[in-house]
Formats: C-alpha cells, sequence, structure tokens
C-alpha cells in the first residue's frame, strides 16, 4: 500500500533534530508561521478536534489509516486498524481519516494501551473515540472529533492504511510531521520537515529574545523592529 515507498520519499527529509526537542521547544502557532512563510497555508486543519487528555500534545510522523462507513461487519473485522495500531512504534503518531457521517468510535481504551505500549507518541482520529477515563489515565495524547459509546464493528471500518487521508481539508501522508496542541493541528509534508523544523527554532529562539525585552521595559514596537517578530 506504498509504505515502502513512503519510507524512501521521507529518507533524508527529516529534521536533524530530535523529536523530543521539537515536541519541547515548538508549538502549532510558530510551524504555522513558517509554513505562512514558505507559501504553505494550507497545512492547518480546518477541524475543531478535542484533546482527549487535556494539555496533551501530539507530536510525531503519521502512521495513516482511512476508516469508511459499512452497512455489516467483514470477513475480518478490525483486520487493517489493529494493523495500522501494531505499525505506530516510537516517533509515529496513528492517524486515521474518516468519512464525514462516521458516528461511531474507531478509537478506545484497549487501543491506546497498545499504542502506549509500543512507543506510539499520539493519536489523531477524525471521529470519535469512547472509554475516555481509560485514555486519560494512561495518558496517551488523543484528538478526536467527538465521543460515542458506539462500537464501530459493522458501522465504521479501517480499508487502506500507509495510504494519504484527508482531514480538515490537509492532505496528511505517510511520514508527515503532525503537531497537535491546545491551539489545533498543523500536518508538516515530510519533504518540508527540515526546513520547516530548522526555520521554527530560530523563530522560537528570536521570540525568546524579543520576550526577554519586552519584560525588561522595550516598547512593543521597538522590539518588534528590532527583532522581527510577533
Amino acid at each position: 500500500m506504498g509504505c515502502g515507498n513512503a519510507s524512501a520519499r521521507v529518507s533524508g527529509m527529516r529534521s536533524g533534530r530530535q523529536l523530543a526537542e521539537i515536541k519541547e521547544r515548538l508549538f502549532t502557532g510558530v510551524i504555522s508561521d513558517v509554513l505562512d512563510a514558505l507559501g504553505r497555508p494550507d497545512q492547518v486543519v480546518d477541524l475543531d478536534l478535542t484533546h482527549v487528555v487535556p494539555g496533551g500534545r501530539v507530536v510525531g510522523r503519521a502512521q495513516t489509516a482511512r476508516a469508511v462507513c459499512v452497512s455489516a461487519p467483514p470477513a475480518e473485522p478490525y483486520k487493517l486498524l489493529l494493523t495500522a495500531i501494531d505499525a505506530t512504534v516510537a516517533g509515529m503518531v496513528l492517524v486515521v481519516g474518516a468519512d464525514a457521517t462516521s458516528r461511531s468510535s474507531l478509537f478506545g481504551g484497549l487501543l491506546a494501551t497498545a499504542v502506549r505500549a509500543a512507543g506510539g507518541e499520539g493519536v489523531v482520529v477524525d471521529g470519535y473515540a469512547r472509554d475516555v477515563h481509560e485514555i486519560r489515565t494512561i495518558g496517551l495524547p488523543t484528538m478526536v472529533r467527538g465521543f460515542r459509546p458506539l462500537d464501530s464493528y459493522g458501522r465504521d471500518e479501517v480499508v487502506e492504511i500507509s495510504a494519504p487521508v484527508t482531514i480538515g481539508g490537509v492532505v496528511i501522508r505517510q511520514g508527515d510531521l503532525i503537531f497537535g496542541d491546545d491551539d489545533g493541528l498543523v500536518i508538516v509534508p515530510s519533504e518540508l520537515e527540515a526546513d520547516v523544523v530548522e526555520r521554527a527554532f530560530a523563530k522560537v529562539d528570536a521570540e525568546g529574545e524579543m520576550r526577554s525585552a519586552l519584560a525588561g521595559g522595550m516598547s512593543v514596537s521597538d522590539a518588534f523592529a528590532r527583532f522581527g517578530v510577533l
């Protein structure tokens, strides 16, 4: 399903920065600003997703899966969903695209346990989740459309993995950098990752200097003229 090709496409494009440093110091606002400057303002997901774990930060590279509504369970229910979860290892975020008409839960406590145990960084579901208390107890950063107790069995089924999905108007490909925090969700195409990340670190450093200057009494007009960030 293109997983091998996707890996080849990503190789050599990733930032030399460690994921932990990216997660600690960067945030969606600065990444969005950098993408704007690069002529890619279309990478912010136009959808109000909810954080299951308050204050959670979903940062990692996409393991994609696409679900569709079904009227009956397939011969092997959950098969590709479980395959995608097994593939969501350290450094990766499970990203599940779903039909707009989806009304059942594609993610829950047992699956969160599996993702956490495998070292996955988090989950984004353009659909619903359940077992909210369990996911919060596990502490797995998870962004969803909302919550429903309905099982996906016979209602929604993952039919494709490691292929592009579209969430909130943004195409997300296997290996793209996912960055979600309280301000929203931004997708960095893998071919832009190295450039975006380095520019974002530079902007964060400049903002830090401007913040110190403002705290020291410099006017915001003078600070903007000096540092050129806002």
